[in-house]
């Protein structure tokens, strides 16, 4: 109502403005100051008010100045043209300026929102690189500590070496993470998709200890241009998810030769990905389920598969479990 009650003000405004000049400019000339009153409103309101001023801006030039004058009655057909140019001309005005502004406006809340995103990356990235040293130390100790142990010890001892590893996972995911949304380049060179994988395995070695793995990945696959060590961390992310999410049976990882690169498939027996879930699970910080992780896994794979050029989606797994699909071009993008 505020806005509306400034539109009606400025049209009072110009009317006054009106009666002022009117010995001077002839009748007209005052579609001017009618069309600068549409314009003020504009810019300071939305589309509504700015609306409600042409038209209040049409009519009371036509009451107040346009013979005879105090009826709206019209007695030469030429006013009806300038009516209909006056209030065509307002509504463009109206409609440009009060789109101008939502633009300054979008403008102005993505460069808050830029900064934000910059403030929260570099202080991710400074907190995460803090963490890394002592967490090593942690790492080291306690497995210096666990090889001279005894039997009572060696539970506590192997706890705090298992959860400094996971906190160092953890970091390792928030610094690639801040590193590819600051915009670094990749490293790439073209690299066989086995070594890859194999390296992958080895590093999760111990979260797959006691589930069968099923890996399928051909001889023939052709070289794939790839950051080796984001890469890596693609395949130990999609492999601790299968292994969180699916306590039993088999996980597999598949690898075939596409007409336009790679695809490569990582499915487990667990409970499944939620329809409504499966558009979310690669957004950062998004848990589709009470599994321990902070939800940046998925989040990484994605970044790090798009820069490469490539795509990776989630889908059910025929039979129950979850199936993630990625996809690598042959040649650099």
């Amino acid at each position: 109502m505020k806005e509306y009650a400034l539109a009606a003000g400025a049209v009072a405004a110009c009317t006054a403005a009106g009666f002022a000049v009117h010995g001077a400019l002839t009748v007209t000339d005052l579609v001017m100051v009618y069309l600068l009153g549409t314009l003020f409103v504009a810019l300071r309101g939305r589309r509504g008010p700015a609306l409600f001023a042409s038209v209040a801006g049409v009519l009371s030039f036509d009451f107040f100045f346009v013979p005879p004058r105090y009826t709206f009655h019209v007695e030469h057909p030429q006013y009806v043209v300038t009516f209909l140019v006056m209030f065509a001309v307002a509504l463009l005005i109206s409609h440009l300026a009060v789109r101008v502004r939502l633009q300054a406006e979008a403008a102005k809340r993505a460069e808050v929102v830029a900064e934000t995103e910059k403030l929260r990356s570099s202080l991710l990235s400074a907190v995460s690189h803090e963490l890394r040293t002592p967490l090593t130390a942690i790492m080291g100790s306690a497995s210096t500590l666990l090889a001279q142990a005894g039997d009572g010890s060696r539970d506590l001892l192997t706890n705090i070496r298992d959860e400094a590893e996971r906190l160092t996972r953890l970091v390792h995911n928030l610094i690639e993470t801040t590193r590819l949304e600051s915009g670094a380049a990749l490293k790439k060179e073209p690299h066989a998709l086995e070594e890859i994988v194999a390296s992958a395995l080895e590093r999760t070695e111990k979260i797959l200890a006691g589930r069968r793995l099923e890996a399928d990945l051909p001889e023939n696959l052709p070289l794939v241009p790839l950051d080796p060590v984001l890469m890596e961390l693609v395949f130990v992310n999609l492999l601790e998810n299968a292994a969180r999410h699916a306590p039993e049976g088999a996980v597999d990882l598949v690898a075939r030769e596409r007409m336009d690169g790679v695809e490569i498939s990582v499915a487990d027996r667990g409970p499944g990905i939620k329809a409504e879930d499966l558009g979310r699970v690669f957004e950062k910080f998004y848990r589709a389920s009470a599994a321990p992780g902070a939800g940046l896994g998925l989040a990484i794979c994605k970044a790090v598969v798009e820069a490469h050029g490539g795509t990776i989606r989630a889908e059910h797994r025929p039979g129950g479990g979850a199936l993630f699909i990625l996809t690598l071009p042959r040649g650099a993008r």
